[in-house]
């Protein structure tokens, strides 16, 4: 991404363009938008675009930014609820970002997404894990193994959601998750940090 201008004529023409692509996402596919597309949704001029973007995986990058940002408030503004995974809080994050996101992930670029999402998931779990737990020594499941698991498993709930188009509320998707991780969330964990 180039170096971000923070002058608010700048943080305007980058909104433009990213809603642009958001807009776009709804109405085609990723690799069927032209970065001459995203100029006349958003009304600029192609130097404009280009003072501020190279390119539209610059957008794209831009957009997946700012959508992980939106989560990571929702996250953060939570009334001092701890949990491992705050899976209802990101079922209704990603209901509440629906068109934008199924573009993205109908996009050629969608494996790669999962992928980071599920590195990114994975780390932070891993992260809650060790700096909550006080598992006896060598006798419990490593913590990367259990974050891992939590990721996938949120993930391929999630995915099944998306591809059947959502034919459960986000607070019933919440309780099937539980069910399915409660087993394994409370199997002792290996803390490696003790």
């Amino acid at each position: 991404m180039k170096q971000e201008k923070q002058d608010r004529r700048s943080r305007r023409t980058r909104q433009l363009v990213r809603s642009a692509l958001a807009e776009l996402l709804q109405e085609k596919r990723y690799e069927e938008i032209t970065v001459r597309d995203i100029l006349e949704r958003a009304n600029i001029g192609s130097s404009t675009f280009y003072a501020h973007y190279f390119d539209k995986d610059d957008v794209q990058a831009s957009l997946l930014k700012e959508l992980f940002e939106q989560l990571l408030q929702q996250l953060l503004s939570r009334s001092g609820k701890q949990e491992v995974v705050p899976s209802l809080e990101l079922f209704q994050h990603v209901q509440q970002n629906i068109p934008q996101l199924q573009g993205l992930i109908r996009s050629r670029s969608g494996e790669t997404l999962w992928k980071v999402v599920e590195r990114t998931m994975s780390q932070t779990i891993e992260h809650t894990l060790t700096g909550a737990t006080s598992a006896p020594e060598d006798k419990g499941v490593p913590a990367p193994l259990v974050a891992h698991y939590l990721a996938t498993t949120f993930l391929t709930l999630l995915k099944w959601w998306l591809a059947e188009d959502m034919p459960y509320s986000v607070e019933q998707m919440d309780e099937f998750f539980q069910q399915l991780t409660l087993p394994g969330r409370w199997a002792p964990v290996e803390n490696k940090s003790e």
